[in-house]
């Protein structure tokens, strides 16, 4: 049964004719919350990147030694290199998925998809969104329910808070 409306052909597909794609190409690095303890990342790295990569370190993308580094950045305007805790977790070279434990109650984090150069330097790749982890207890009595950043409580001339995420512009960041 075919439908016509405005130039669009809707045709009467069953459920079954769609797969859904084994990949998308493009560059994603996106952290969800499981509970308060733990998140899930997937990740995807396109070939584009891969090929760049490889090129840089002038071996084969599939040889380095692949990294998710996570940052605690809970009350901090994180600027890439100011996050109350890192956690580098060496990842197996076929993953694009990976559970994180540990990890605190109540606390914001966003992660780096890298590799590590041969001297173990890290080189990001890619940037994820930014998670908090849900409290594993009831609010105090007065608690607020969402905490101030405390930069955002100084007063600065004419209300201004300085742009600090744009002073530190990451190019590799998802969207």
């Amino acid at each position: 049964m075919e439908k016509k409306g405005r130039g669009i052909h809707l045709h009467d597909h069953r459920l079954e004719d769609y797969e859904t794609p084994s990949a998308y190409r493009k560059d994603r690095l996106r952290l969800l919350v499981r509970d308060a303890r733990t998140l899930h990342a997937y990740w995807e790295v396109s070939d584009r990147r891969k090929w760049l990569t490889a090129q840089h370190f002038e071996c084969d993308y599939g040889q380095l030694p692949k990294v998710l580094r996570m940052y605690d950045v809970t009350y901090v305007l994180f600027n890439g290199h100011n996050a109350n805790r890192v956690i580098d977790i060496d990842l197996t070279p076929e993953a694009d998925n990976w559970y994180i434990n540990g990890l605190d109650a109540d606390a914001v984090y966003t992660a780096d998809l890298g590799v590590y150069t041969w001297e173990r330097q890290f080189v990001p790749l890619l940037r994820s969104n930014v998670v908090q982890t849900p409290r594993d207890c009831p609010a105090g009595w007065g608690r607020p329910l969402v905490p101030v950043v405390a930069e955002a409580s100084v007063p600065h001339p004419k209300a201004y808070i300085p742009p600090y995420a744009l002073e530190h512009f990451a190019p590799y960041r998802s969207t």
